[in-house]
């Protein structure tokens, strides 16, 4: 058998980044069909989609513990089957109790799935002394923007159902022949009893680093609400109703992944600090100022607008493409415990105020209105540069 070398590793895990984006966003653009096999209003439904945050904290809290004790390869594999089969359940039943359970489900395996790849990025680039956290991260926004474009054509053509069984089972196949192909480079279960984490030491072991967290959240939200929003207000706020109305997200997801993948090259050049500072800050900049355009410009002018705002958002997503990640990889060489734990631990945090920022926005909107509640994203990577003091140990 031939030795596995870091290139075709690395390889193996650009598509395990891509396949894991295209199947878990590949029911989106079909919501509305999931919705009607349900027959729940748009607040039901939205409640029931909620619950997936009880999935996503149980598997943050245990996952990273479970790794580092049994390793990635058997996680990886129960994820990976797990997240197919609840997203044939969610896509197919008209049970909103099977729909809860199976939404649980696939909420707690994409987030083992999450830290599993997410840890064995990081052992690649602790063996291979390469940057590549960002880059992998890169590759799931393509797959996830690919698996958009393609269910968005195939409503109407072909039944949901079909669609997501025929997609799942495919990429779970492929799914389990790259996990294998990995094979024995894949995290390792550990073999040092002294380090073992047993259910207890979740909490007990359970540590929050304020500088990282802060950093995160603040840089990782514009992005949550541009997924939310964007189209939501191109389209009522501006009056843009053809599907134009999506460019500015496409083009925000499009220079994301852009930075994603190309951003490694200016790593050697300019230290991770400056790098941060300056581009939060002109990501920042950007997305407000397309956002207050839309008050100064009148309202008649809605080809400039959606001109000025297609600029506005694909300067921040660029600017803001990377932030999240780089401040992943500064936790992980921060801390003492295993990189798995510390994407968990992270991610549970994260995830909370996440959910609370995300009420607020929608709040906020209802109180004020959309462009208003949609500057506080672009504040929030304002204080950026307070943070970015957390590369320097890094």
């Amino acid at each position: 058998m031939d030795t596995l070398t870091t290139q075709r590793e690395l390889r193996y895990l650009k598509a395990l980044f891509f396949l894991f984006g295209f199947l878990i966003m590949s029911w989106l653009p079909r919501f509305p069909e999931v919705k009607a096999n349900l027959g729940l209003s748009n607040g039901e439904f939205g409640s029931l989609i909620s619950t997936s945050a009880i999935g996503s904290l149980i598997a943050l809290f245990t996952v990273g513990q479970l790794v580092h004790n049994f390793g990635a390869q058997l996680v990886m594999r129960i994820a990976a089957f797990s997240m197919a089969g609840s997203l044939i359940l969610l896509t197919s039943t008209h049970s909103t109790a099977i729909f809860l359970m199976s939404n649980i489900i696939q909420a707690s395996a994409i987030s083992a799935f999450h830290v599993s790849i997410n840890a064995q990025g990081f052992s690649y680039q602790d063996r291979t002394k390469r940057h590549v956290v960002t880059l992998l991260s890169g590759f799931w926004s393509s797959g996830a923007l690919a698996t958009a474009v393609v269910s968005g054509l195939l409503v109407d053509r072909i039944s949901l159902a079909r669609h997501v069984v025929f997609l799942s089972l495919s990429v779970l196949v492929v799914l389990l022949i790259l996990i294998a192909a990995i094979g024995e480079n894949l995290v390792k279960p550990n073999q040092d009893s002294s380090t073992d984490y047993s259910f207890s030491d979740v909490f007990k072991g359970f540590r929050i680093d304020g500088m990282v967290s802060g950093a995160l959240f603040c840089a990782i939200f514009l992005e949550f609400s541009v997924g939310d929003w964007a189209a939501i207000f191109v389209k009522e706020d501006i009056g843009i109703k053809s599907g134009v109305h999506t460019l500015p997200y496409i083009l925000f997801t499009f220079a994301m992944i852009t930075g994603r993948l190309t951003v490694h090259h200016l790593f050697s050049k300019f230290p991770m600090q400056s790098l941060v500072k300056v581009a939060s800050l002109i990501s920042g900049t950007s997305f407000l100022l397309g956002i207050l355009a839309v008050r100064f410009i009148h309202a008649e002018n809605r080809s400039l607008l959606l001109v000025v705002l297609c600029i506005s958002f694909t300067i921040a997503g660029l600017g803001s493409s990377f932030l999240g990640p780089s401040i992943m990889n500064a936790a992980n060489t921060r801390s003492t415990s295993p990189s798995s734990v510390v994407i968990g631990q992270i991610g549970v945090v994260n995830n909370i105020a996440v959910f609370i920022m995300r009420l607020i926005i929608a709040w906020t909107a209802q109180a004020f209105s959309l462009s208003t509640a949609l500057i506080i994203p672009a504040m929030l990577l304002f204080t950026i540069p307070y943070f970015s003091k957390i590369f320097k140990r890094a």
